[in-house]
């Protein structure tokens, strides 16, 4: 890990949370305002907190938004809360019934297609959803 100062990790923090906020989605405002985040512990990884339903349908780019502008030595996670501010796992349901969960997200999962597909697995899209097949004949 290279050797980041406690104000660089801030700047890194206030821009990711600045921009996250700026694309999410307004209904009540309630997740524009839920998300946060701060400089952790003796290690300096970066926490990040939102609302649990930031990670359904695109309300919500902060996972996104986190691994495009943290260096890839830095670590940080995404909290998931529920209204009240407690920890909470979002939840989903897979095609074949699997019940899936998860609390938060980090960046230790190891890549973009893992969250990318854990995203999508939690609202429920399908991998190959085009109709298209291969049109060969056995």
């Amino acid at each position: 890990m290279a050797n980041y100062t406690v104000g660089e990790l801030k700047t890194i923090v206030r821009d990711v949370v600045r921009e996250a906020k700026s694309q999410a989605r307004v209904e009540t405002g309630y997740l524009k305002r839920s998300i946060r985040g701060d400089v952790i512990g003796r290690n300096n990884s970066l926490e990040f907190r939102q609302v649990v339903y930031g990670v359904y349908n695109q309300n919500s780019k902060l996972v996104e938004i986190a691994e495009r502008m943290i260096p890839d030595d830095i670590q940080w996670k995404v909290v998931l809360e529920d209204e009240e501010g407690n920890e909470t796992q979002a939840t989903g349901i897979t095609r074949t019934g699997r019940r899936i969960s998860r609390s938060s997200i980090s960046s230790l999962i190891g890549g973009t297609t893992k969250i990318k597909a854990l995203i999508d697995s939690l609202r429920g899209k399908k991998k190959n959803d085009t109709g298209e097949g291969n049109g060969g004949i056995d």
